[in-house]
């Protein structure tokens, strides 16, 4: 069944008469998204200058989120819900009217990079030297195909997320048997959820980055490179029988159309991190609409395409966009009143050993990912007991395991947007993709990735 036919609500037949007050309603959920989108970005940039904005920016979001609640999927429903018992569970009582705008304020951000990105996935799907390397993917002789999507998967991944499955999956032959969309759309999955490892374009970074200072995130990105270039290696020589390095040769020519742009993108955002003093996460919610309009401007006859499926895109995020924040929400108000650290005192006193905290981080989210525990729920709960003095471990050993913890869990996990997406465009059971094997790949980059951790921390 396809993502489309889930819910009629969100995707109405495009054959039936208008739903009007429909159409009215996904208006004004743009505008107000769109308006808060606006007082992030300009907040960005002049600080505490433009908190008038600020506050028009949380109210806006406020609207945003009771607007979109009653047309979430009932897995988002459930996330919200186990949210909610952590919130009762930790906060001593009901938030103050000043305290949700303080709040709000602090998680407009979160709310901004979701659609900064959903209009990056929009432009790159218009550029023709991302045609040029779909078209050599889908050219790829059978014996390299697998390990060509997996290293396209990470390398697009790392900027469009999960509108690399998009692309990559028009690379699939239609006629191509259960057994090889199965094998193609696992290689996919692996190779973009192990992205995060490095990518600042991941809310998994956007979360991670919260809890540490801003340098120790960046340190965390050159990490990533390590952790997640070996995870590829391996799993590419023990998941692929018939694996040579002739094949990684063959699956990195494709990348060569878009590898120039990639580079620049990256680059572009790093240098605007440094140079103005921000986080990544501000970093990427600055720059890149910067990008895509001088996107734009070289090539006027894609606007209207871009506009239209950026508008498509925030039509369907908003589930994301209202869990993510919400995460972030308790996780603000938790570490505010030091709730979490109350509960663990119960079991623990004292730091937390720096092994343990590297080695249970991304298993326990892995852990919970499979049974549907989305990870920002996970690695909110475990940021606030191992960061701060919580645990004997580098700030940025400690992002970096949670970034492996959320590529490990989004890689096999039947709530997991990405096992979902990858169902519905390679036409795969789900359960398949999550319960097959990326769950001993997850579980190995899980207890490898952290284990090495490990090791570098005790020599720091």
């Amino acid at each position: 069944m396809s993502l489309k036919s889930a819910d009629p609500r969100k995707y109405p037949d495009p054959n039936s008469p208008p739903d009007y007050a429909s159409s009215y309603y996904f208006i004004l959920r743009r505008l107000l998204l769109c308006l808060s989108w606006l007082a992030a970005s300009v907040g960005i940039v002049l600080g505490e200058r433009a908190a008038w904005l600020t506050e028009i920016g949380v109210a806006s979001f406020g609207l945003f989120v009771l607007l979109t609640l009653p047309r979430l999927r009932w897995d988002s429903l459930a996330i919200l819900g186990m949210l909610g018992v952590v919130a009762f569970l930790l906060l001593p009582g009901i938030p103050t009217s000043a305290d949700l705008l303080r709040g709000g304020a602090h998680i407009l951000i979160f709310a901004a990079l979701l659609p900064t990105m959903a209009l990056v996935r929009a432009t790159a799907m218009t550029m023709p030297s991302v045609h040029m390397t779909q078209q050599r993917l889908a050219l790829l002789p059978a014996h390299a195909a697998a390990s060509g999507l997996q290293i396209a998967g990470h390398i697009f991944g790392g900027i469009i997320n999960t509108g690399a499955f998009a692309l990559l999956s028009a690379a699939v032959p239609a006629d191509s048997d259960l057994a090889k969309r199965r094998i193609a759309a696992e290689a996919a999955i692996r190779g973009m959820v192990s992205s995060a490892a490095w990518s600042p374009f991941f809310v998994a970074f956007a979360i991670g980055q919260n809890f540490v200072a801003p340098h120790y995130a960046w340190i965390a990105i050159g990490l990533g490179v390590v952790s997640a270039s070996l995870f590829s290696l391996g799993s590419l020589l023990f998941l692929d029988r018939g694996f040579r390095f002739a094949k990684l040769a063959i699956a990195l020519a494709c990348m060569g159309p878009v590898a120039l742009r990639l580079l620049l993108t990256l680059a572009a955002v790093l240098a605007a991190a440094l140079i103005f003093n921000l986080t990544a996460l501000s970093a990427v919610v600055i720059v890149m609409p910067v990008l895509v309009v001088i996107q734009m401007g070289r090539h006027r006859h894609h606007i209207r395409t871009i506009i239209h499926d950026t508008r498509t895109a925030l039509d369907q995020t908003g589930d994301d966009i209202v869990i993510i924040t919400s995460a972030m929400f308790v996780a603000f108000f938790a570490i505010q009143t030091d709730g979490i650290g109350q509960i663990v005192a119960l079991f623990y006193v004292g730091v937390i050993p720096g092994w343990f905290a590297l080695i249970a981080m991304p298993v326990l989210m892995m852990m919970a990912s499979v049974v549907g525990i989305h990870p920002v729920i996970t690695s909110t709960a475990l940021f606030a007991v191992f960061s701060g003095g919580g645990a004997d471990v580098h700030p940025a050993l400690l992002v970096q395991s949670h970034l492996i913890g959320w590529g490990a869990g989004t890689m096999s996990s039947v709530a997991s947007l990405s096992v979902i997406s990858c169902a519905s465009l390679y036409n795969v059971p789900a359960r398949q993709l999550a319960l097959g094997t990326n769950l001993g790949a997850g579980f190995g980059y899980a207890i490898c990735g952290g284990g090495l951790l490990a090791v570098v921390n005790a020599f720091l």
